[in-house]
């Protein structure tokens, strides 16, 4: 071989060598290049990898698709090489002179046709068709309207595009009206400010809650149906038993939710038609209002001052009287019931005054000059009164020179006007009356004042002819239903007891 032939291979030898390490240094730089476009921009780098549609099936059975790059690759110029012609791989070096673009398209992308190429979406679709809309209504150049309002050169302004419904022409005549009325949506009575008010952050024991909260149990056991008289009558022993809890607050209330609707109201409004007895409602109602009012000291002297006095002879004497602080007293100065239910009771008469029944510490008859009696309270005292139930001959009480006295007249003039009492039963009444309760006083519901007459002149003794409202419930002096509840009696003989006072 000679000189010439072997300087000839060697030359070969080299140039496939720096042909070789050129195409190296080319992929690096375009692999570079392309790491850092992506790190600036989101944008399509110029390095371009694409996979044949026609190959996408390819992929479900393991076979990768031919990967084509476009890269910036060496180019022979004068015995060197220099990186300016885009190729797809080696192969394409062995061409002369390699087009970008042919490079960068794959050969089958030309003869592919996209069938989702004139779709766009809904909500584009909808704003064009707008638009063309709204361009065929302004004639001429709909990208920008004319502003003729200030100085010579006329000003161009886009036009507004129609993105949302037309607004609607404001009304230019307002009607007026000559009455105005709130109307309340309301289907429990308005929640008392301190209600709203209980911060329900302050910790409550947990026993007291299921304790509460028990009442609902008792509230599904009566919805499911069953024995009536066994439903029934634990949810009335519960009743009883919750007049009495000393464990209450606030928050203890609030969290357990008694007050709301599916509680207490749920009983006595009877919404879904469970058919509870009107014993049941009565009670639940007196404890709702009881507790909305704020009233959750289930004592039966709240609000009452009780003082025991001696004297020399070491004689003990108990009084009672109101407690001008507590703020929960109610007026008894109003016609009909108020929010007093039937067969609430009390331990004594100032307990009735002080909830707003009956407004006299130890007179029978209540009244205000101009308003006439309100309230009278059936009891002993040797008067001449005859005690039915429905109907009460009920005396008043002694005047002075033919006179009536004042009481007389606060019946006599609610005969006139004909408005009701309420009438209270006294436990003092004659052990043989079978409507008395067996210890303090219950209310009994309304009773009209339908005659009177005089029994004595010299006296001005009058005796009042009264009958019960027929739309009451039956007065509770028997049964199940009776006032007061044992737990009632338990507790005011406690308190007797406390006072050193005999049954």
């Amino acid at each position: 071989m000679s000189d010439g032939q072997v300087k000839k291979e060697n030359k070969s030898e080299d140039e496939e060598e720096d042909f070789g390490a050129a195409i190296a240094r080319a992929k690096m730089e375009a692999r570079q290049q392309d790491q850092a476009r992506r790190s600036r921009s989101r944008q399509p780098s110029d390095a371009v990898q694409t996979i044949a549609l026609d190959q996408k099936p390819s992929l479900r059975h393991g076979v990768k698709p031919k990967l084509e790059v476009a890269t910036s690759v060496p180019e022979r110029v004068n015995g060197g090489f220099q990186s300016t012609a885009n190729i797809k791989d080696e192969e394409a070096l062995r061409e002369p002179h390699p087009s970008p673009l042919k490079s960068a398209v794959p050969k089958s992308a030309s003869a592919i046709s996209n069938k989702y190429a004139g779709l766009i979406i809904s909500k584009k679709r909808k704003v064009d068709e707008q638009s063309m809309s709204e361009s065929a209504a302004i004639p001429g150049d709909n990208l920008f309207v004319s502003d003729q309002s200030g100085g010579d050169e006329a000003k161009q302004r886009p036009a507004k595009r129609p993105f949302a419904p037309a607004k609607k022409p404001s009304k230019v005549h307002k009607p007026t009206y000559d009455k105005i009325e709130t109307v309340d949506t309301r289907t429990t009575s308005k929640t008392p400010e301190w209600y709203e008010k209980v911060d329900l952050k302050m910790p409550v024991s947990r026993n007291d809650l299921v304790t509460l909260k028990h009442l609902f149990t008792l509230i599904k056991k009566a919805s499911r149906g069953g024995d009536a008289s066994q439903v029934f009558g634990g949810l009335r022993r519960r009743l009883h038993q919750m007049e009495f809890y000393d464990f209450l607050s606030g928050a203890l209330v609030k969290k357990a939710k008694v007050l709301e609707d599916e509680g207490l109201p749920s009983i006595f409004r009877d919404v879904d038609a469970i058919g509870y007895p009107w014993d049941l409602k009565a009670d639940a109602q007196a404890l709702y209002l009881r507790w909305l009012s704020g009233v959750l000291d289930p004592h039966l002297l709240r609000g009452i001052i009780t003082e025991q006095k001696r004297g020399a002879a070491i004689t003990k004497r108990t009084t009672h009287k109101l407690d001008k602080s507590y703020s929960a007293r109610v007026s008894c100065n109003y016609t009909g019931a108020g929010d007093l239910q039937n067969g609430q009771w009390w331990p004594m008469q100032i307990c009735a005054m002080r909830d707003g029944a009956h407004g006299e510490i130890e007179a029978g008859i209540h009244g205000q000059p101009g308003g006439g009696a309100v309230s009278v309270l059936v009891s002993s005292g040797g008067y001449d009164d005859k005690d039915s139930g429905d109907s009460i001959l009920y005396c008043g009480t002694s005047g002075h020179a033919s006179k009536p006295s004042a009481g007389t007249n606060y019946l006599i003039e609610a005969c006139t006007r004909k408005t009701p009492v309420r009438v209270l039963r006294s436990a003092a009444l004659p052990s043989n009356n079978p409507y008395r309760p067996s210890k303090g006083l219950r209310y009994d519901g309304l009773y009209d004042i339908v005659s009177h007459e005089v029994l004595d002149h010299a006296t001005a003794m009058y005796r009042f002819s009264l009958r019960r409202q027929t739309d009451q419930d039956p007065i509770r002096y028997q049964g199940v239903e009776a006032r007061p509840t044992d737990e009632e009696i338990a507790a005011y003989t406690k308190i007797r007891g406390l006072l050193n006072i005999g049954s």
